[in-house]
């Protein structure tokens, strides 16, 4: 998508069924301000009352006076409400647009870069575009209307004044081209800055106790503080160009002010005006002032402001090819990896010349050190990666032909590290979608979930990130998960990795025994009664396949897997040795 278009989009998501809060609101701020106006001319009548000793003059003005009270406290309570109704509408609007956006991109286009840029848009970008495009609309158009009517008014008595007030306002007209520009650059730069300060706290914060353990703090406290200084000298730049404005604003103003009483001096000593007059104004000179103080400030903020949402609109821009793609429901044969190589960078191969065929309703077992690609494998078959080499596909479709949503109703994946939101134990299995009791107890029957319920109850709060629960519930809660989605195809990348020996053991046997359910499992517990029950092991060694087959075929062969089950063991029976001796003691 066009990003101009998309920059289209985004505004256009602050009007959605929202144009007769915006028009209300326009117009009850127009109404505040043209009776603030006109107390200019109330004072006016009331000066001319007292020159005149009028007296029938003087209480007319107080009848004006208190149509004015009245007025401006109706106007301003109506504005108060149905502004707030407005920016409320036109945020709730943008945020779920842009957030729909976000969910739109594919899992390979999103990255710990983009997701730093998305926190900073909803906190200091949308902070920035509520005051300065959304609010400052709406007192954009009343300083117009206010400087206009003013003028108008200034005219009606002296031409003169009105003359001279507008020369000096050309003074921050021509600030404000000068460094307008210099404050939208300056914003956009914070932005910039804010975005990687966020990102870096999120690295320090999540590697804190990395950090405690090599005795970093003061490495780190350098980095946070270099990164820190060069937001707040953004910062700093942005503050200096619009205080600029402001004080040139402010000059003006004060000059407004002297014009008139050196011009209005004049006039009296002429007899072509009257105290009152000059007393009108000097109280309409206010709101030429205000305008000339506000206006261009506002206008050039909603500028930057409009950047800030040209940026936010580059970040949701769909990148990925939105050409047609297969959709799938099923797989009738098999999963095929023809001489497979993926890498993540351009001389980093994460996967080389891999040659494999899962069949229907088979059940795999994926082992191998660490690095040697099995997580890259499951992440293949889950679509995340665009640019591999040689072919790989469901039945006759190339994954990367597949539409991903119909891909995700064939394939569950279940992966080491678990999310899980700060709802109920049931809304986090079932994704706030709606299973049956049987569906959803036989997950959690599968997943050894039983004795969790049977104590918590299915409503107990996981918590933030699942807070509430143990490592190996919420890894059990995963599970479940994904059992639940009834896809013909199951990922498990360590799954059973956080749970304790028993209860892996029965998870993982509990899967073997499924029928009809294509089952790729990566698993470094190499126990023999489970291995026996896989269809075939799968042995990768450096992103390559270096054995395959059953068990016995395996040990028999005495290759690279007979190493690592042995030395699997091996360490499986010191731990075991450890635990009992500790419990002994």
């Amino acid at each position: 998508m066009n990003k101009s278009i998309e920059f289209r989009n985004c505004k256009n998501t602050f009007m959605a069924k929202n144009k007769l809060n915006f028009a209300l609101t326009a117009l009850l701020q127009i109404l505040v301000t043209a009776v603030t106006i006109s107390l200019a001319y109330v004072l006016m009548v009331v000066v001319q009352s007292m020159e005149q000793k009028d007296t029938a003059m003087f209480f007319q003005s107080l009848i004006y006076i208190g149509i004015i009270m009245v007025s401006f406290l109706l106007f301003s309570t109506l504005l108060k409400t149905i502004k707030n109704n407005y920016i409320k509408k036109a945020l709730a609007q943008f945020k779920k647009y842009i957030f729909k956006k976000i969910l739109d991109k594919s899992v390979g286009e999103f990255s710990g870069e983009l997701s730093g840029k998305i926190i900073s848009l909803f906190s200091n970008d949308l902070n920035s575009i509520e005051l300065n495009y959304l609010s400052g609309t709406i007192m954009i158009i009343s300083y117009i209307f206010m400087f206009i009517v003013t003028i108008a008014a200034m005219a009606l008595i002296n031409v003169t004044i009105m003359l001279c007030v507008l020369g000096i306002c050309i003074i921050p007209v021509l600030a404000s081209l000068v460094f307008g520009k210099k404050l939208m650059k300056k914003e956009k730069e914070t932005s910039i800055e804010n975005e990687g300060f966020i990102e870096q706290i999120r690295d320090l914060l999540g590697g804190f106790y990395v950090i405690k353990s090599f005795k970093a703090e003061k490495e780190v406290i350098n980095l946070f503080g270099n990164q820190n200084f060069i937001l707040e000298e953004a910062k700093r730049g942005r503050r200096d160009a619009n205080d600029i404005m402001t004080m040139t604003a402010q000059l003006s103003s004060v000059l407004v002010l002297v014009v008139i009483l050196i011009l209005g001096i004049i006039f009296i000593f002429q007899e072509t005006m009257t105290i009152a007059t000059v007393i009108a104004c000097i109280q309409l000179s206010n709101h030429v002032v205000d305008p000339t103080k506000f206006l261009l400030p506002l206008i050039t903020n909603r500028r930057a402001a409009s950047v800030l949402i040209n940026k936010i609109a580059d970040v949701v821009e769909y990148h990925e090819d939105t050409g047609e793609k297969t959709k799938i429901s099923r797989i009738d044969n098999s999963i095929k990896l023809s001489e497979l190589t993926v890498k993540y960078e351009k001389d980093k191969v994460a996967l080389k010349n891999v040659n494999l065929e899962f069949k229907k309703g088979k059940s795999y077992a994926l082992v191998g050190g660490s690095g040697s690609g099995k997580s890259t494998l499951l992440k293949l078959l889950m679509g995340y990666f665009n640019d591999y080499q040689g072919t790989a596909k469901y039945d006759d479709n190339e994954i990367i032909d597949i539409d991903l949503d119909s891909l995700y109703d064939v394939v569950a994946v279940v992966q080491q590290n678990v999310f899980l939101f700060d709802k109920s134990i049931k809304d986090n299995i079932t994704m706030f979608k709606e299973f049956t009791e049987e569906e959803i107890d036989q997950a959690v029957l599968v997943s050894g979930l039983s004795s969790l319920i049977s104590e918590k109850g299915m409503e107990y709060t996981c918590g933030e990130n699942g807070c509430n629960l143990s490592g190996g519930e919420k890894q059990r809660v995963s599970i479940a998960r994904c059992l639940i989605k009834g896809t013909p195809v199951l990922l498990m990348d360590e799954a059973t990795a956080s749970l304790d020996n028993a209860t892996a053991f029965q998870v993982e046997n509990d899967i073997l025994d499924m029928d009809m359910l294509t089952r790729i499992i990566v698993t470094h517990r190499l126990q023999e009664q489970l291995l026996n029950k896989y269809d075939e092991i799968i042995v990768l060694k450096d992103g390559a396949l270096e054995e395959q087959g059953g068990f016995d075929n395996l040990m028999n062969a005495k290759g690279y897997f007979y190493s690592l089950y042995n030395v699997a063991n091996a360490n499986a029976n010191a731990n075991d040795n450890a635990h009992l001796a500790k419990e002994v003691k």
